[in-house]
């Protein structure tokens, strides 16, 4: 299933800031195992449609921004768009699809699990609204 603005049940703006990784090309290899690689440009679009113009909230360029989903789940319950603004960090938008079946709590704690993995520190900035 791809991921579409009918199919967003809620999504959440983070900071990061990298900690084991130190870019973004790290961060890529750290969860290339767990996670999949996507299309930058497919997941903005969806964002965009939906919440509008990314760099209204983050420093967006495709060339600075990862797009994954976890491989665990079918269909997938998580997307994550990862933006590199500068050399410290940037922002994370995580898209929960309408499949998920996590609370609002386990989002948050399942964000912490990521961050660890992927060698990085987030902040939820704010929930934001589909």
């Amino acid at each position: 299933m791809k991921i579409a603005r009918n199919n967003i049940k809620r999504l959440f703006l983070f900071k990061y800031e990298y900690w084991e990784s130190k870019n973004l090309n790290e961060i890529k290899e750290r969860v290339s195992k767990g996670f999949k690689l996507l299309p930058v440009e497919t997941i903005a679009k969806v964002v965009e449609e939906t919440i509008g113009n990314l760099e209204d909230i983050a420093e967006y360029s495709p060339q600075k921004t990862l797009a994954i989903r976890s491989i665990a789940t079918e269909p997938p319950m998580i997307y994550l768009l990862i933006i590199e603004e500068n050399d410290i960090g940037g922002k994370i938008i995580l898209i929960e699809t309408k499949q998920s079946l996590y609370s609002y709590e386990k989002i948050l704690t399942g964000m912490r699990a990521f961050s660890a993995y992927a060698g990085i520190k987030t902040w939820l900035i704010q929930p934001l609204q589909p």
